[in-house]
């Protein structure tokens, strides 16, 4: 195995890589987001949570409270995948994207790219993540 220099390992988010996009018919070069760029989508989309309040009565009945603002969580969702997508497709390998821009694909299309910005970049949720998810007993 060889020996990484710093530069190697932090030049991996300027290595776009090339994916098919069932819905657009095509190839579209996407770059991986960096840990501090994750987080900035994932700050975007709990915008929409809102406030929840919890009193521990046990582990099995907790009391929660809260509101949540579906049109709201909604909107936060599409501003994370807008985000996500602006920062993955502009790379040195495709043309330059607008915010704007962005936000003219299609639903489909949008979904399709931020799952694999998503994968490549290391932050999908896997299937063993959701078995290894604690359930109440």
């Amino acid at each position: 195995m060889a020996l990484l220099t710093k530069s190697d390992i932090l030049k991996g988010i300027d290595d776009p890589k090339e994916f098919t996009i069932e819905s657009l018919g095509g190839e579209i070069y996407l770059r991986p987001l960096s840990s501090a760029e994750l987080n900035e989508v994932t700050d975007i989309e709990a915008e929409g949570y809102g406030n929840f309040e919890a009193t521990s009565k046990g582990r099995r009945n907790p009391d929660t409270t809260g509101k949540m603002n579906l049109k709201k969580m909604n909107q936060a969702t599409a501003k994370a995948k807008y985000h996500a997508l602006y920062l993955s497709m502009n790379n040195p390998k495709n043309d330059e994207w607008s915010l704007e821009e962005i936000k003219q694909l299609h639903g489909d299309q949008i979904d399709e790219i931020y799952e694999n910005v998503m994968k490549l970049s290391g932050a999908e949720t896997r299937e063993q993540d959701i078995t290894n998810f604690p359930e109440d007993e």
